[in-house]
């Protein structure tokens, strides 16, 4: 099963978020675990609408914990099964586009997404996308 924030913010909040601050935490965490190693600072507004809260807050408590690392990247991953492996000029439009936002974007390709009925398939910063295309990547980075 993929990963999906509004799952996570769902989850978290029948856990205590954003009241229990350990909970929200593990929330912090299990993003950075599915953004690569960070937070992306694009998925605070989120958070914070979801919660109610404020960005500063989440700001101030990734700050305070040593673990938790926040990054102004966008995470960028591809389907490289063997059904939206085969879209290669996605995956060649994907490489040109984060080219031209140098340190801007994360692209990595991961292995089958399981959803090889809706592909080609990506992730842009933890949300899935189906039936992926070349407008759809433009669309996605064109406010960077």
């Amino acid at each position: 099963m993929a990963w999906n924030l509004n799952e996570a913010l769902d989850y978290y909040k029948r856990m205590g978020a954003p009241g229990d601050q350990n909970a929200l935490i593990s929330l912090l965490t299990e993003i950075q675990q599915e953004h690569g190693g960070s937070i992306p600072k694009s998925i605070l507004p989120d958070i914070a609408a979801y919660y109610g809260t404020k960005e500063a807050l989440l700001t101030a408590l990734i700050r305070r914990i040593p673990r938790l690392k926040l990054s102004d990247m966008h995470t960028l991953e591809l389907c490289a099964g063997p059904n939206c492996g085969k879209a290669a000029v996605l995956a060649k439009a994907a490489e040109t586009l984060c080219a031209a936002h140098p340190g801007k974007i994360s692209l990595k390709f991961t292995p089958c997404m399981r959803l090889c009925g809706k592909g080609p398939n990506l992730k842009w910063d933890g949300d899935l996308h189906h039936k992926a295309d070349e407008t759809l990547l433009r669309e996605l980075i064109k406010n960077l």
